[in-house]
């Protein structure tokens, strides 16, 4: 990977993590002042939450990033880590809209509960991506067996004595 592409992702995973922690701030600020002045100190707290979760999915993005892109240095990648890869970046998603589709059916459960079919609709929309991770999974996997994780590696500790034993009785 290039210089230039190491510091655009460096960039950007710093950005997100930036982003992450002034979006905790605010959640912790509009947490304490809706709890102090007690003027919808619920509704505050719950919008509190919702910004956390949001605040660890962005800052987990871009650990992602980094991580994936900076430190790793995977530009080319076995089947077998670009489905990890993939299955982390996904499962970030799917908490982070759990977790909110949570925040939301306990507000309007609280406030209106007429209006729970978003929420509900946001959880159903997790469990889909769920369930498409999973069959995302099985059928990858096929193709993460077909390809051996040692291509290109040094043999195995395994081969060597066997290959030394067939020397040694063909000799």
């Amino acid at each position: 990977m290039t210089l230039f592409s190491r510091l655009l992702y460096s960039a950007i995973a710093g950005v997100l993590l930036l982003a992450a922690v002034l979006l905790m701030a605010v959640a912790v600020a509009r947490a304490f002042t809706g709890f102090w002045t007690g003027d919808g100190a619920l509704d505050t707290m719950l919008d509190g939450i919702g910004l956390v979760i949001i605040a660890v999915a962005v800052a987990d993005v871009g650990k992602f990033l980094f991580e994936e892109e900076v430190i790793a240095d995977r530009e080319l990648r076995r089947p077998a880590e670009a489905r990890g890869s993939l299955t982390k970046f996904m499962t970030i998603i799917i908490v982070a809209l759990s977790l909110e589709s949570l925040v939301l059916i306990t507000k309007a459960a609280r406030d209106k509960p007429a209006d729970i079919l978003f929420p509900a609709l946001l959880m159903l929309v997790a469990v889909a991506a769920l369930v498409g991770l999973g069959l995302f999974q099985k059928l990858s996997q096929h193709a993460t067996a077909a390809i051996p994780d040692d291509v290109g590696d040094d043999e195995d500790e395994d081969e060597k004595p066997k290959r030394h034993r067939a020397k040694a009785v063909g000799e």
